[in-house]
């Protein structure tokens, strides 16, 4: 574990040469007084009230019960899974012209 409380041997052989041009950052002075600041916030940060009714609600929830059970659609998946491996072997193809997979893959002797 590093002990940060004493001062390292070789950084103390080093001297501390102070730059006439280094100017250190100047403090920021905050407004304590928050009950003005937060009255004259515009209007386009406070966000609008939403007037929702209970229909909205309603088929907000069938449509994502409809878009979960689309993603778990086991043929469909399937379908996508065999059209990126497709697309992936024509990805590579292009970057290595004439590289198969059946080529490099072993066989047995009947």
């Amino acid at each position: 574990m590093d002990d940060t409380d004493y001062p390292d041997p070789l950084l103390q052989q080093v001297p501390l040469i102070r730059n006439p041009k280094f100017q250190p950052p100047k403090t920021v002075t905050l407004n304590t007084n928050y009950s003005k600041l937060l009255a004259t916030l515009p209007t386009s940060v406070v966000p609008p009230k939403m007037n929702l009714s209970k229909a909205d609600l309603d088929a907000w929830i069938t449509d994502l019960n409809e878009i979960e059970l689309a993603s778990l659609d086991e043929n469909k998946s399937g379908a996508d899974i065999l059209k990126y491996t497709e697309w992936l072997k024509t990805q590579q193809r292009k970057v290595a012209p004439g590289f198969n997979f059946d080529i490099m893959t072993p066989s047995t002797k009947d």
